[in-house]
């Protein structure tokens, strides 16, 4: 018992360690620093039965203020049952029709469009949602960090509509908090972690290393992928883009149970290959490598932690895990509320739900560790 209660305290100090210092880093400000509009750009939208938000997404990346014919836009129409094909085409998007209902999901469906097009045509590619919308600024800002030498780029994820729900809101605290610890990990030089949306890759990095995804995460397993081949990402936080989050409850635990069986099949399969790396990279005196390794292997089982954590304290005292995350839940999230200077107000007013919603991964995380093996894609409501 007294070594699990040491594990779980060094692995939250470690995080908690990060979050203090990214307190103190000032963010980018939208829209900066300006490239000079050199980097082509292939824009991959992966879309299943999309048809209600597609239209406006390629509407609001095509009104980016960067040169028209330095970026296409490809909407990857995946098994799609609706208009979603007629309405990107007829958005100014370029449309690659997928029919292969034995793999369905994201990670295969860019696999299979990255081979679509001839990459030498551009410098990197760029995935995005299908309910994104972006900053106006949004590619040259991408545009200036690719010149300035960086390969991989995870752009700003804001929640486009933190205000329709209390769950909503409380997606918009994770993110709020997640990209304060990319911010600190950039800072630092050592590499953030894919979002999923908003992800810049150089077209050099992906011919070299390939996509080769098969886990419902596609974004954490590639950042493992990135980790083992000795690249790392780089947070862009003036490249912004807007992301809508569930507004429901069981919408948002069917996505955030994803998550879950996901990162257990990234860890299980990438942990033992990211402990090897370490070493191997210590021993070749690449020590920038092997730490940035490390953290990958501090934060990918964290449904573990979360469920020693919660066993440990239920063995303790139930009630008393209980009133400490009500109590301190919102406490912790006050941080990076604070440092991204969040002006909404029912940000402030839904911290008050910011312990129950933390609860309810409990049941999410038992029951996605156990089923980890499933690969089933659930679309998220739009």
């Amino acid at each position: 018992m007294k070594i699990m209660l040491s594990v779980i305290a060094v692995y939250y100090l470690y995080h908690m360690v990060f979050l203090l210092a990214s307190l103190v880093i000032k963010r980018d400000k939208i829209g900066t620093p300006l490239g000079s509009g050199e980097s082509r750009f292939a824009v991959f939208i992966p879309a299943h039965n999309e048809q209600n938000v597609i239209q406006d997404s390629v509407k609001s990346i095509l009104g980016a203020h960067y040169p028209s014919d330095k970026f296409i836009i490809y909407v990857v129409a995946d098994n799609c049952t609706d208009d979603t094909t007629q309405c990107a085409r007829n958005a100014g998007a370029q449309v690659l029709e997928r029919h292969n209902p034995l793999q369905r999901g994201k990670q295969f469906a860019l696999e299979w469009a990255f081979k679509q097009i001839d990459l030498d045509k551009f410098d990197a590619v760029v995935i995005l949602d299908a309910d994104n919308h972006v900053d106006p600024k949004f590619f040259s800002v991408l545009d200036h960090y690719l010149q300035a030498g960086h390969k991989v780029l995870q752009a700003y994820e804001e929640t486009k509509n933190p205000n329709d729900s209390w769950v909503s809101m409380n997606n918009a605290y994770i993110y709020w908090y997640m990209f304060r610890m990319q911010m600190i990990r950039t800072a630092l030089g050592m590499s953030a972690w894919l979002a999923g949306t908003g992800v810049c890759i150089s077209t050099e990095v992906l011919k070299r290393i390939g996509w080769h995804v098969t886990t419902i995460v596609d974004d954490v397993e590639f950042t493992c992928r990135l980790l083992l081949n000795g690249e790392k990402v780089t947070l862009a936080d003036g490249a912004v883009i807007y992301d809508q989050k569930p507004i429901k409850l069981m919408d948002s635990m069917k996505q955030r149970l994803r998550w879950i069986r996901g990162q257990t099949q990234v860890g299980i399969k990438y942990l033992p290959k990211l402990a090897f790396y370490v070493l191997q990279s210590l021993f070749k005196g690449k020590y920038g490598q092997a730490f940035r390794a490390f953290d990958a292997i501090m934060w990918l089982p964290m449904q573990f932690i979360i469920l020693a954590s919660f066993a440990y304290s239920s063995a303790s005292g139930g009630l008393t895990y209980l009133l400490t995350v009500l109590i301190t839940t919102p406490v912790f999230y006050i941080l990076p509320l604070l440092a991204e200077k969040v002006k909404i107000r029912k940000a402030w007013k839904y911290l008050a739900t910011s312990g129950a919603f933390f609860l309810t991964w409990i049941p999410i995380t038992v029951y996605g560790v156990v089923t980890y093996g499933k690969q089933g894609w659930w679309r998220t409501p739009h």
